[in-house]
């Protein structure tokens, strides 16, 4: 046997099969490298690696075709990604294949060439694009959510919000549920909930809207659309916290997108900051607001102009009308000579 022999060909001459049968034992799952199963037909394997193969072994579902995920840092511990929006971070629904713990899970593989466990550190609503995280070991994932609970994780998010936020404010108010089966509400201190701290600077005035920066100061579920309801600014698209049919434009999902995340690498301790600009969808809701004027009442009419040299405009004489046929004559003023009347046009004939 020669060396460096793909183990499809080497289960090819292992079976006495067809090649493409070959390749299917293997993405099934039914070949072993090395006591391992396998599960890359092209993986190349030597005299010295042991195949075998074993039809009893349960068979592997090959895995969905899922869209691809932007990688922003991967490492033996860590990836970051760039979420995209209306995607959920892990299944919700028992046959929910699309995930992004699915693309992440599938761009690792491709990347590293074997299969890797996904671990979450932190969570985005389905609707909400940005930089995430995820753990490649349990060991990374302790270390990461225990800097997450001592707020060593710095986390920014850009958001499309309703009217003129004027100037940066700290939000220190509670988040709870002030009766239950009701929505998220931002409490008074000491009112119950878990502890929420947020703070949001303006980036952009645009009159009928505002491109806020929220920085976090805790991380609880809805925070930055919590608090910025309370405000009276609420995110664009959010039909939870405000309502979108009073927004100056429609958003087409949540205008909220998760810009920076920074933190320190479980293993090494160095400090990692990754940034994400507004996606394309939230670009195009920006521009439609700059173009976006209030209704205007109709302006007053101007004032004709004075002519100079008079304090007042010297009015104009009237314009004396045509006498037509078959009127009635004006009365002649006094002193004025008579007037003289034309010849009737004789009819022909």
């Amino acid at each position: 046997m020669s060396e460096g022999l793909r183990l499809a060909r080497r289960v090819q001459v292992l079976l006495g099969c067809s090649y493409t049968r070959a390749k299917h034992e293997v993405e099934v799952g039914h070949v072993l490298v090395n006591g391992n199963v396998a599960g890359d037909p092209g993986q190349t394997v030597t005299d010295s690696d042991e195949v075998a193969h074993n039809a009893s072994l349960p068979r592997r579902r090959r895995p969905p075709a899922l869209p691809p995920i932007v990688i922003l840092h991967l490492d033996q511990d860590v990836v970051v990604v760039d979420k995209p929006a209306g995607v959920v971070v892990h299944p919700t629904l028992a046959q929910e294949e699309d995930t992004v713990m699915a693309r992440v899970a599938a761009a690792v593989e491709r990347q590293v060439g074997e299969h890797r466990r996904i671990f979450v550190v932190h969570r985005l609503d389905r609707d909400t694009s940005g930089v995430m995280m995820f753990a490649l070991s349990s060991q990374a994932a302790q270390n990461l959510q225990a800097q997450l609970r001592v707020h060593r994780i710095e986390r920014r998010y850009h958001a499309l919000v309703g009217g003129d936020f004027t100037e940066a404010v700290e939000v220190d108010r509670s988040i709870g549920r002030p009766r239950p089966g009701a929505r998220r509400a931002a409490l008074g201190p000491g009112k119950g909930g878990q502890a929420a701290l947020t703070t949001f600077t303006p980036i952009r005035r645009l009159g009928v809207a505002t491109l806020v920066e929220a920085n976090l100061g805790t991380g609880r579920t809805h925070q930055v659309r919590v608090h910025l309801s309370y405000l009276g600014h609420p995110v664009l698209g959010d039909s939870v916290y405000g309502d979108p049919r009073k927004d100056p434009v429609q958003a087409p999902r949540l205008a909220l997108h998760a810009a920076l995340l920074s933190f320190n690498h479980p293993r090494t301790g160095a400090r990692l900051s990754f940034t994400s600009h507004l996606p394309a969808d939230l670009l195009r809701v920006l521009r439609m607001l700059r173009q976006h004027k209030p209704s205007e009442q109709p302006a007053a009419p101007t004032p004709r102009p004075r002519r100079r040299g008079s304090e007042e405009a010297t009015p104009r004489p009237p314009r004396r009308r045509p006498h037509l046929p078959g009127a009635p004559s004006a009365p002649t003023p006094p002193g004025a000579p008579p007037r003289r009347r034309l010849p009737r046009a004789r009819r022909p004939g």
